[in-house]
């Protein structure tokens, strides 16, 4: 195309939007029509409109380009009605190998006016015409005009530069020329800047427009993070800077890029687990995370919020103001505006950057591990709300993947979350009477993740926990070891008040026991491994004095958890494979498992108001609580072959190959096994004796 065509870059965006309507309409249309043309014998080759469709496309996307090129040039040539002084017309090219060659000066300058438009954007105040004018009026309407356009003008700018941003999605040049002239570096600060312009209403900090204008940012700068690190368009080290140490360490923007933008398995594995990273060592710095809350009193005190002074909320005019009605707008603002929750929530939606996180032997790793299992992941008030299902997916996802791949990474994580839930436990326990009101009892959906972390390395547990000295632990050679005290501990802090908790770690110990002997390898010394982890287990929920009721809880979510974990094996594995492929297979899904079943648990909405009413469990029943794990060893000798199939029995599901977890206590059940026992190989009896040495 070699004539000369005016070029209005309004009207060329315009046509770039069209192409994309047409490409939309003709991808949704396109089945149906050549379903209908086929229908009709037509000899038409209908092929053609599939690549058609993808022509379109292309020629949008092409367009789209040559749009914000346009544009850019419209703003920084600098020459009127894009002519040079010598009356040359300043070029946009048709062809798209010349467009791509100005891309990275494109980006260059485009970031330049993000930083323009941002500086500016705040600073625009208009002052009301009744309010104090000075002089000519027709004068000071027309400063008042130009102030109004300077503001529409900033916010046009912001707009168009994230439209360029997504048209260059797939353009390395121009990502990495926009990263090296700091353009990253502006996009953490959005979130402020507009928050600045919108102001706080209602507890409302953020417009609907500008939190998909903070999304738009988001997903645009999110390729640029998977640049090469060195070689040509490489990503500038600066650009994750930007989101670590952003400028004037505003880390409530940085969260505000990733609540609105790409979910975490989008991000760069890496550069999400730093920015993780970031966000929690700037959490842990805070005075505060919440208002504190003091209960009622009468006839002494009223109770209600209380704030402190420095809180990292105050800066988005989120604050007290005795209204019971405005104080809760501002209790849910806070918790929908805290960053850490923000980028905690998308680390844990990628499973590498939460290994990464956590997984390895490094004083950070430790110190996120501490963090993640904070107490304080909760908001006090009159119900305390529980926040801590972003740390429950990041611990899960980190901690439980023990395919060859990452069973290391992930055993390394698990010795760090351990280690650091010893020294929670303690913490818990040492809170003052004020705290102890606020946060009652450890955080639910942090309490599951242990819970089923523990499950997950059960045999790891009950083989090295009886012989190791106190405070003996580590990981090596693909194993984890840990000592008796300190894992008591752990199951300590997650069964306290948290039968949700003791649920999935019995759901995840049952679904052990019946993979390991259905899986036919080393079975009688792991089931022993298996009966010592139970019988601590049984021993923690005494120390604790787990209540009847409590137990009743417990049962209900372990039966929901055993359901959950049956089906994702069902689910994620395919046929009958050889013994080994078979493991790999279940531990390539077991953390999927692990998540899905706990966020099943953290989420049921059926029996959780018995656990506060009964008597505390009784050694006895510690002792006799071995005989609820006869349904697992049952279904693990039914899938191994060695008993037959219990045709017709109520508490077998031949679908799924499942004994239900709540059999051992209905007389069917025990008299088929009574039947049977003498074809289990002594599985029981084994497992009996080894959870009694452990509850001594």
């Amino acid at each position: 195309m070699g004539d000369f065509v005016g070029v209005d870059p309004e009207r060329v965006r315009k046509l770039a939007n069209r192409l994309k309507d047409l490409e939309a309409t003709l991808a949704r249309h396109g089945p149906s029509i050549r379903k209908k043309f086929r229908e009709w014998d037509s000899n038409l080759d209908v092929s053609l409109i599939s690549k058609q469709t993808h022509a379109v496309g292309d020629d949008a996307r092409d367009m789209a380009k040559r749009a914000d090129l346009a544009r850019n040039l419209e703003e920084h040539s600098g020459h009127i009605a894009l002519c040079t002084t010598d009356g040359n017309l300043v070029n946009i090219p048709w062809d798209m190998k010349d467009v791509k060659a100005q891309s990275a000066n494109e980006a260059k300058q485009e970031a330049q006016t993000l930083k323009t438009a941002l500086d500016e954007l705040p600073h625009i105040d208009v002052t009301p015409l009744n309010s104090g004018l000075d002089g000519d009026r027709d004068s000071e309407l027309e400063r008042i005009n130009k102030l109004v356009d300077g503001k529409k003008k900033s916010l046009t700018d912001i707009k168009a530069i994230a439209q360029s941003l997504a048209d260059h999605k797939d353009d390395p040049a121009y990502l990495a020329a926009f990263a090296d002239a700091g353009g990253v570096r502006e996009a953490a600060r959005i979130g402020r800047v507009l928050h600045q312009r919108d102001g706080t209403h209602g507890g409302q900090v953020l417009s609907d427009d500008s939190k998909k204008l903070i999304g738009e940012y988001a997903h645009g700068i999110a390729p640029i993070f998977d640049l090469p690190k060195t070689s040509k368009n490489s990503q500038n080290p600066a650009a994750l800077k930007s989101l670590t140490h952003p400028p004037g360490g505003d880390m409530w923007s940085v969260g505000a890029l990733f609540k609105y933008g790409p979910s975490g398995d989008i991000w760069n594995p890496k550069t999400l687990s730093d920015v993780g990273g970031a966000m929690l060592d700037w959490r842990r710095r805070q005075k505060v995370m919440r208002y504190d809350y003091a209960k009622p009193t009468p006839p002494y005190s009223d109770g209600g919020f209380d704030g402190v002074d420095g809180g990292w909320y105050e800066s988005l005019g989120l604050d007290l103001s005795g209204s019971d009605e405005d104080d809760a707008k501002s209790v849910e603002a806070i918790r929908a505006n805290d960053p850490a929750t923000a980028v905690i929530s998308r680390v844990g939606q990628n499973a590498e950057a939460s290994r990464d996180l956590l997984g390895s032997n490094t004083a950070a790793s430790k110190r996120y591990a501490s963090d993640l299992l904070d107490y304080k992941w909760q908001t006090p008030g009159p119900k305390t709300l529980d926040d801590s299902d972003a740390p429950r997916r990041v611990l899960t996802l980190a901690a439980t993947d023990r395919s060859p791949e990452h069973r290391d990474q992930s055993g390394q994580a698990a010795d760090n979350i351990f280690t650091a839930a010893v020294a929670m436990k303690d913490k818990f326990d040492r809170r003052g009477d004020f705290e102890a009101e606020e946060y009652e009892r450890y955080p639910t959906g942090t309490a599951i993740a242990l819970a089923t972390i523990t499950g997950t390395y059960a045999p790891d547990i009950g083989g090295t926990s009886k012989s190791a000295k106190t405070g003996a632990h580590g990981y090596a050679n693909h194993a984890l070891a840990t000592n008796e005290t300190d894992i008591t501990k752990v199951m300590e802090l997650f069964a306290d008040k948290n039968p949700k908790a003791a649920g999935a770690f019995d759901g995840t110990l049952h679904s052990q026991i019946s993979h390991t002997i259905a899986g036919k390898h080393d079975v009688m010394t792991d089931v022993g491994f298996l009966g010592n982890t139970a019988g601590l287990f049984a021993r923690a929920r005494a120390n604790v004095r787990y209540s009847s009721a409590q137990r009743k809880d417990e049962e209900h979510t372990k039966q929901l958890f055993v359901v959950n974990t049956v089906a994702g094996l069902v689910g994620g594995v395919p046929g009958p494979q050889a013994e080994e492929m078979e493991k790999v297979a279940r531990g390539m899904v077991w953390a999927q498992m692990m998540l899905s079943g706990g966020r099943a648990a953290l989420t049921d909405q059926f029996s959780v108001d018995n656990a506060a009413k009964q008597e505390k469990r009784t050694q006895n029943d510690m002792k006799d609580e071995y005989r609820s794990y006869a349904p697992s060893i049952v279904e693990g000798l039914i899938n191994a072959g060695d008993l037959p199939t219990p045709e017709g029995q109520p508490w077998y599901n031949a679908a799924t190959g499942q004994v239900s977890p709540a059999a051992y206590d209905t007389d069917d059940f025990l008299t088929w096994w009574m039947e049977h026992e003498k074809h289990g190989h002594g599985l029981q009896d084994h497992f009996q004796a080894s959870f009694d040495h452990s509850t001594r």
